[in-house]
């Protein structure tokens, strides 16, 4: 497949289409999160296909579009991307927050540590999206806009706490999360952004 003219403009799908790139590479282990966030900010600012392709020149390519830009690495890795956003730690402490593109499913996992994920300035295409949450003695907090709904789906927990405060009727047009999986003798709770 031929490569577009790098010297072209990007528009804003081509952008996102990055930025999704980075975001699943970083579920893989092959940026941390601080590389993501670096990235992702050269993506926003980015005018050409050219710019593009330098921010992912070190991954592999992963999808039909992004391969016709050129974007992605040389090695041609095929398959699509996995879709999967997965925050895991121990101990510390792991965040996704502010400008990020919302997968249809996310693992969280923690054992004593933090998972923090806030919606609130996410950019979310998916009718639905799928959280599933283990948390042992840690704490993993979901932070959504007013208008999604949450629906607590096969979520049990030990003698952990499980808060759901985002409770209020969800907008027709906003998405769903489904929230699922287990607490030991930690915390799970979903709440909207402060006023």
């Amino acid at each position: 497949m031929t490569n577009l003219d790098g010297r072209l403009r990007a528009s804003h799908s081509d952008r996102d289409a990055v930025i999704e790139r980075l975001r699943v590479a970083t579920g893989e282990g092959r940026l941390s999160l601080e590389e993501l966030e670096e990235r992702i900010e050269r993506t926003q600012v980015a005018r050409t296909y050219d710019d593009l392709r330098a921010i992912t020149a070190d991954l592999p390519r992963d999808d039909a579009g992004l391969a016709m830009l050129g974007v992605g690495g040389a090695g041609g890795v095929g398959g699509a991307g996995s879709g999967v956003l997965e925050l895991r730690t121990k101990h510390g402490e792991v965040q996704q927050k502010d400008y990020w593109v919302v997968p249809p499913r996310i693992v969280a996992s923690c054992s004593s540590g933090t998972v923090k994920i806030d919606f609130t300035e996410a950019v979310c295409s998916h009718r639905e999206v799928l959280l599933e949450a283990t948390c042992g003695m840690g704490t993993i907090l979901v932070t959504v806009p007013r208008g999604w709904t949450v629906w607590i789906d096969s979520l049990t927990t030990n003698m952990g706490t499980i808060k759901n405060k985002a409770t209020e009727p969800g907008h027709p047009d906003a998405p769903v999360l489904r929230v699922t999986g287990k607490v030991g003798l930690g915390t799970l709770k979903i709440k909207y952004p402060r006023r």
